[in-house]
C-alpha cells in the first residue's frame, strides 16, 4: 500500500478526525498533489449523485404518472370515438327506416286518393232554377272570394245577422218574396225559393 492509500486510510477511521488541523491541510495537499480527491470532495461528490438520483427517481415517478394518463386518455378517446360510430350508424339506420315508412304512407295516401270516388263540382242556383259556375259566393251574382258556409265575407257577415234575403238563418228564419217564414235549422245558410206557394231549400222541401 502506498503512503497516499495510508493516508486516505487512516483519515476514513474515526481517529483520523482527531488530527491536527495543520496536519489534514498537509494530508490534503498531498492528496491532491497526487491527483485524489480529498475526504470532504469525495463526500460533496456523494451527496450530489444522492441528490441526482433522487431528482431522476422523482421525473421518472411523474413520467410514469404520465405515461399512465396519456394511455387512460387514449383508451377512452379510442371508447369516444366508437361510441359515436354506433350513434352514427344507429342514426343513420333509423333514418332510413322512418324514410321508408314515409315513402309508404305516402304511397298509400295516393292509392286511396286515386281510387277515391270523384264527386261532381257542386254549383249554385240562380233565381230561376237554373246553375252557375261553383267558384266565388253562392248569391247570385256575386263573384266575392268564398270565407264559409258558401258566401263571401260581406254576405257572410249579413247571412249571420239574419238578413240575407233568400237564405235560412241559422235560427231557422227566412225572408222571402217580403214574406217571413221559419224553417228546419238543419237548412242554415241554404238558398230558398217559392214552387207553387211551397218552400224548397237547395232543392228540397222545407
Amino acid at each position: 500500500m502506498s503512503v497516499i492509500d495510508t493516508l486516505v486510510s487512516r483519515l476514513s477511521r474515526p481517529a483520523g478526525k482527531a488530527l491536527d488541523p495543520t496536519i489534514r491541510e498537509i494530508v490534503h495537499a498531498i492528496l491532491k498533489e497526487h491527483g485524489y480527491a480529498s475526504p470532504a470532495e469525495v463526500q460533496a461528490l456523494r451527496d450530489e449523485v444522492r441528490d441526482m438520483r433522487g431528482r431522476v427517481d422523482g421525473m421518472q415517478s411523474r413520467l410514469e404518472a404520465a405515461v399512465k394518463l396519456a394511455e387512460e386518455a387514449r383508451a377512452a378517446s379510442a371508447e369516444s370515438v366508437r361510441v359515436a360510430r354506433v350513434e352514427a350508424e344507429g342514426a343513420r339506420t333509423a333514418s332510413a327506416a322512418v324514410r321508408v315508412e314515409w315513402e309508404k304512407q305516402l304511397a298509400e295516401l295516393r292509392a286511396a286518393a286515386v281510387a277515391a270516388p270523384r264527386s261532381p263540382t257542386p254549383t249554385r242556383s240562380t233565381a230561376g232554377g237554373a246553375t252557375s259556375h261553383a267558384a266565388g259566393c253562392k248569391v247570385a251574382g256575386c263573384t266575392g272570394a268564398l270565407r264559409s258556409k258558401g258566401f263571401c265575407s260581406p254576405h257572410y257577415q249579413q247571412w249571420r245577422r239574419g238578413n240575407l234575403n233568400g237564405f235560412v238563418g241559422l235560427d231557422g228564419h227566412l225572408s222571402l218574396g217580403g214574406a217571413e217564414y221559419k224553417v228546419k235549422t238543419a237548412f242554415a245558410g241554404g238558398r230558398a225559393e217559392l214552387r207553387d206557394g211551397k218552400v224548397f231549400v237547395d232543392g228540397k222541401g222545407a
